[in-house]
């Protein structure tokens, strides 16, 4: 998935309807619930399923988060596991990962990708548990999602397993946003989870596998089998006694029959509560409690405060019951489909509502004008006809102030040196910045040097082709950013001029990949001035 464009160096190159660069993927917010930054995707369909899985259709829920613990390599490129749990995109293996709905959906809103959500896995964590689930501490959910001792047990939130409640009591102090109890340093035992305490499946608890039969499942009334499920309850045989007062729970059989829930229990089948509740078996003493019929039984649409009519046909994002339509949809329910501004002059409006572009403009009203493939070839990237060549394009690279980098440089130091004004783009980790040299700098040289160096210190004493081989090649390398701090400058058209000169050598220098036009001497990188060192 990473890949694909699950990857925040990739997200700013994500592309909306009318195929421009996207203004905003993520948000980083002060969550004054949550007593953190966090860093929301605030794409529309990651949102938008997102408020059909949760349920919440609250203005107040704005973005799914990201995680933000694991470090690097995982902080910033996967899903909070707190929120999504078992997703394929969180920061942990789960044995049973599932591809959601928002995931495809921020593939699709990357503009890359048309998703079939359709093949999405079905993933039940948080699924309906509405908007204070996604803006809350764990520590305030509800049912099977939260536990806080260690002395009862409980269902798994499938209701596929009998778990325990997992605490650890940690060597240090937890983050103050993580301390769910009195003692400071106690909590659940993934970080990635943010320290919550939730139910987790015994080893041999689970309701639908056969093989984790145990001994007293008779006495208890329980079987366990596909159609079992998790379930309160204080049942024991007449004549018997619980063996355990932390066993409240058990595996029951289920189904689901003419719109309500039955449970079994030694073969009797009794219909539960539409809403959950007590029932009472002959030949047991306690009672079973039902859980609602939608947590079993419900295949539609469970009804959640502020839902939309028709799911807005999932062509626009539902808020507080009220429908706001993608472009090129309108109507309550956003079924209808209309040429956005009739197409912008520049394509033709079809009878289905969709436009056809004309030669040299595309996306959805067909407003964005397209570059040549010069411009793809030169190295940059094309939005709405300007052909740019932003830093930021590039992979972990910023502009920075030329000064703050001459710590990290021992080849190009004195290059840099000698052009201290502005900013350069580089890569922001001093580590890899440091690898530059040795990885791209060293072989450009190589290259540009007609002797094949292979020590750029030992020659680079003397000698015009030397100096200017070494030059060009940390100019490639180490490119000027422009005065608004994020385009990246070519190699001065001079700069190639002078080292065929200096070399002897017939170096293209009308190669716009890296070299820019004789009249953009005003802004590129380095100069054309022929000296030795």
């Amino acid at each position: 998935m990473h890949v694909l464009g699950f990857d925040p160096h990739a997200f700013a190159h994500f592309r909306d309807e009318r195929k421009r660069r996207r203004s905003q993927v993520t948000e980083q917010v002060m969550s004054d619930k949550l007593g953190r930054m966090v860093t929301r995707v605030v794409l529309p369909r990651v949102l938008m399923h997102s408020r059909h899985h949760y349920g919440a259709f609250s203005e107040n829920f704005t973005g799914l988060e990201l995680e933000d613990g694991g470090g690097r390599g995982t902080s910033g490129s996967h899903w909070e596991k707190r929120l999504l749990m078992n997703e394929i995109m969180t920061g942990s293996v789960d044995t049973r990962s599932v591809v959601s709905k928002m995931t495809l959906a921020l593939l699709e809103d990357s503009g890359w990708y048309k998703a079939n959500y359709s093949m999405a896995d079905h993933l039940d964590w948080g699924r309906n548990q509405g908007t204070e689930f996604v803006t809350t501490p764990c520590n305030l959910w509800k049912g099977a999602y939260h536990c806080n001792t260690t002395q009862m047990s409980g269902c798994t939130y499938n209701r596929e397993a009998e778990g325990y409640c997992p605490i650890v009591s940690y060597s240090g102090d937890l983050p103050q946003w993580a301390r769910y109890f009195s003692q400071a340093n106690k909590g659940g035992q993934s970080s990635l989870a943010d320290y919550c305490t939730y139910f987790v499946a015994y080893s041999d608890g689970s309701c639908t596998d056969t093989n984790s039969a145990r001994a007293p499942d008779r006495m208890l009334g329980e079987v366990r089998g596909s159609s079992s499920r998790c379930m309160a309850s204080s049942l024991v045989r007449t004549g018997f006694v619980r063996g355990s007062i932390t066993q409240g729970n058990g595996c029951y059989q289920h189904r689901c029959v003419n719109n309500s829930l039955e449970v079994a229990v030694d073969g009797i089948w009794k219909v539960c509560p539409e809403m959950g509740g007590p029932v009472q078996f002959p030949g047991f003493n306690g009672e079973l409690i039902c859980p609602a019929y939608h947590e079993l039984c419900g295949t539609g649409l469970v009804s959640v405060p502020g839902q939309c009519p028709n799911s807005c046909n999932f062509q626009g994002d539902c808020v507080d019951g009220r429908c706001l339509c993608f472009l090129g949809f309108h109507g309550l329910d956003c079924s209808e489909r209309s040429c956005p501004d009739n197409c912008n002059g520049h394509g033709k409006c079809l009878s289905n509502g969709v436009c056809e572009c004309e030669n040299g403009f595309s996306g959805i009203d067909c407003s964005t004008a397209v570059c040549d493939e010069q411009c793809s070839l030169h190295g940059g990237v094309c939005d709405n006809g300007v052909c740019e060549f932003r830093c930021s394009d590039y992979a972990g690279y910023t502009c920075q102030n030329s000064s703050t980098l001459l710590t990290n440089l021992s080849v190009c130091r004195n290059v840099l040196e000698s052009d201290m004004s502005g900013k350069h783009c580089a890569p922001s980790e001093p580590s890899i910045l440091q690898q530059l040299e040795e990885a791209v700098v060293m072989p450009n040289y190589q290259r540009l040097f007609p002797g094949g160096a292979r020590k750029l210190f030992s020659i680079f004493g003397s000698g015009y082709c030397h100096a200017a081989a070494k030059r060009l090649a940390c100019w490639i390398s180490i490119q000027k950013c422009d005065n608004d701090g994020d385009n990246r400058l070519r190699v001065c058209h001079a700069a190639c001029h002078a080292y065929n000169l200096a070399c002897g050598a017939s170096l293209d220098c009308s190669d716009q990949t890296l070299f820019s036009s004789e009249e953009g001497e005003d802004q590129c990188t380095g100069s054309g001035e022929l000296k030795s060192s």
